[in-house]
């Protein structure tokens, strides 16, 4: 969904906060850091969220689906591109 080509690594929630405070713990500075370096760092932190596309590269799990269809993040951001054609004026004259 982001595009991103870099493998991300997926946990449990309980394991990925437990993960962001012990990194947080080693450098205070990852978690509002701005430059490029510490950007690359925060790929270390697993995450427990799957968007739909997302291929596996190994391992196994279970996926709970919360949300298909229109409601999800790709069916939003489809509606939010549709182009609605409206007649015109000019257009209800000629007909």
């Amino acid at each position: 969904m982001t595009g991103e080509s870099v493998e991300l690594k997926k946990d449990t929630v309980i394991a990925c906060k437990t993960r962001k405070a012990e990194i947080n713990a080693e450098t205070p500075k990852l978690a509002h850091a701005a430059n490029e370096k510490d950007k690359e760092r925060r790929h270390l932190l697993p995450s427990p969220v799957m968007q739909s596309g997302t291929s596996v590269a190994g391992g196994e799990g279970k996926m709970v689906t919360l949300m298909v269809g229109d409601d999800s993040c790709i069916g939003l951001i489809i509606q939010k591109l549709e182009v609605k054609i409206e007649t015109t004026p000019l257009q209800i004259k000629l007909e």
